[in-house]
Parts: C-alpha cells; sequence; structure tokens
C-alpha cells in the first residue's frame, strides 16, 4: 500500500477526495448563501428520522425539533460571523421516532474558500450514547426493583417541597414505611419471592396516593416519583398540600389496608403488614432530616404498640 505523504499526486486527484467524502461514516451537508443544502452525501435525511425526504434545498432548521429551532438559527449566524473557527450544535431531531434522535452537528465557514463557497456541516448521530448517559442518570436517581426514588433523589425533592410548604404556609407530611417481619418472609420463602412481595408492596402504596402526594419513578412529582425506597424494606412516602395534618393519617390508613390484604406467591397465600410513623411539618419538624428522624422515630412506636398500625411524631 502506497505512503499517501510521499504519493501528493494521489492525494490531490478529485477521485480519491470523492472516495472519502462518499465513504465518511458522518454525513456531510454543504449550505449555500440562504443557508440551504446545495451538496449532501446522504440520499434522503433518514439519518435525520426524516426518511424519503430529499435533502437537496432544504434547510437545518427543517429537521430539528421546534424547541431547537431558535437556538440553532443563532448557532447558523455564528458559524456565517465567525469563519475561522468550527462550531458545534447538539440537537434532536423533529421525528421522535423510538423516542428521539440526538444529533450533533459541527460547522465551518468556507464561503470564502473558491473550491467550497459554502458552509460544510457534518453530522453526527449521538442517540445511543445520550440513551445511554440517561439510563445512567436514572439508574442513579431511582431503584431498579421498585422504581422508587433512591434516598438521595427524594431527599432532593424533598428539600424543594419543604422550601414550598415553608413559603405558603402549607402542611407536609412524611411517611416512614416498614415491612413487618419482612426477614422472615424471605427467608421462609427464598429472596425471589421476597422482590417478588416488595415489588407488588410498591405497586399497592403507589396506587393509594393522590397526584399531589410524593412517591418514586416516571414524571417529576408525577405518583410514581413521590415513594423513596430507603432500604431493603423500608419506604419513605412525602405528601404534599395538605388540607390538614389529619389528612395523612386518612393515607397511612389507606396503605396499611392495600398492603395487607394478601399475596399469591408461587400458589401460596402470604399475609404481609406495614408499620407507618408519620412526621407532620411544620409541626414535627422544619428541617427534611429532622421530619425523616422523627417519622422513622413514631414508625418504630407503631412496631412497639403491635405493628400494622401508624403513629404520629410525639412531641416532647
Amino acid at each position: 500500500m502506497p505512503c499517501l505523504e510521499k504519493d501528493p499526486v494521489n492525494i490531490r486527484n478529485e477521485p480519491f477526495y470523492r472516495t472519502l467524502v462518499e465513504h465518511s461514516p458522518d454525513p456531510i451537508l454543504v449550505l449555500g448563501p440562504d443557508l440551504r443544502v446545495v451538496f449532501s452525501t446522504l440520499k434522503d435525511m433518514e439519518v435525520m428520522g426524516l426518511p424519503g425526504v430529499e435533502p437537496m434545498g432544504t434547510s437545518l432548521l427543517d429537521y430539528a425539533s421546534v424547541e431547537y429551532r431558535d437556538e440553532m438559527a443563532g448557532w447558523l449566524e455564528r458559524v456565517v460571523a465567525d469563519p475561522e473557527r468550527a462550531h458545534r450544535f447538539e440537537f434532536e431531531g423533529r421525528q421522535r421516532i423510538k423516542g428521539g434522535r440526538h444529533l450533533v452537528a459541527v460547522a465551518r465557514n468556507l464561503r470564502r474558500h473558491p473550491a467550497v463557497q459554502g458552509i460544510v456541516v457534518t453530522l453526527q448521530d449521538v442517540t445511543t450514547q445520550r440513551r445511554a448517559e440517561m439510563e445512567a442518570r436514572l439508574d442513579a436517581m431511582y431503584d431498579s426493583l421498585t422504581g422508587f426514588a433512591r434516598r438521595e433523589f427524594f431527599s432532593a425533592q424533598m428539600h424543594k417541597a419543604v422550601a414550598h410548604a415553608a413559603r405558603h404556609g402549607e402542611f407536609l407530611a412524611v411517611l416512614f414505611v416498614d415491612v413487618d417481619g419482612f426477614k422472615a418472609v424471605n427467608d421462609a420463602l427464598g429472596h425471589d419471592a421476597g422482590d417478588r412481595i416488595l415489588k407488588e408492596i410498591s405497586v399497592r402504596l403507589r396506587d393509594t396516593l393522590r397526584s399531589d402526594d410524593t412517591i418514586g419513578r416516571g414524571q417529576l412529582l408525577e405518583n410514581e416519583d413521590r415513594i423513596a425506597r430507603r432500604g431493603g424494606d423500608e419506604f419513605t412516602i412525602m405528601l404534599t398540600k395538605l388540607g390538614s395534618p389529619v389528612n395523612s393519617a386518612l393515607v397511612a390508613q389507606r396503605m396499611l389496608d392495600a398492603v395487607a390484604f394478601p399475596y399469591s406467591i408461587d400458589g401460596k397465600e402470604v399475609t404481609v403488614t406495614i408499620s407507618i410513623g408519620i412526621a407532620v411539618f411544620p409541626q414535627h419538624g422544619r428541617s427534611v432530616e429532622e421530619l425523616i428522624r422523627n417519622a422513622d422515630t413514631a414508625m418504630y412506636a407503631a412496631k412497639k404498640q403491635g405493628k400494622n398500625i401508624y403513629r404520629f411524631h410525639a412531641e416532647p
């Protein structure tokens, strides 16, 4: 194979360059004076999520989802004004097929170059990378077994809710939930059965909540974002916008009733209960840490008093 550095004739011939461009792993576009495509290595814009669309004469703005278009227009203005360097822009494609396409465009103004006389844009599809990053963020925020928030994410959400409650003079309650005798269930039925019971408990807890109570995974502040799994069989639940602290007891009782309904595991009927401690903002604490700690104390009081009940934090 010839060394290209020693064969300048080879690297300067048009077929060589044309072959490089045509076989580039990333699409290449050239934008004319009106910023519309005058050259493309693509036959259609399938890579942009628009199969069958002829690229010639189209604008990059045609390919971006609506929320990116103003920012992209500003980016193109900077490309035109600054021919000295390459400019990078990341955006989401207009057609959100299978969750959307994430693309990176890198542009260089070569209008003054006699052989090009346009703006050269390369496109790179980074969808797989962005989805992997999103999954990693979700894994850090949510428990994989129950789908509920992990304690750190829940704590961050609770800080916001407590600040909101303080500003607006609202009541907020934290419920600390612990499954009664769960170790015995695991020992008797095995960890796989224990995990299945925990998943079913998580469904029942979520289903007892109103849309403005706070727990685990999904849209922020929707029901699935409103429970945290703190440990193996412990959960914390935040109830917001309470008309009265008494309302938290109504929710706790619904949870007790829902969880106590028998479970069918491998043809066996299993009964599991929970104990719940309740701390209410502001009378039982004004900080996230104090509220969770006092709800935890109240939960242990519920266990000492017979389990399968709820108890409020006892003020000193």
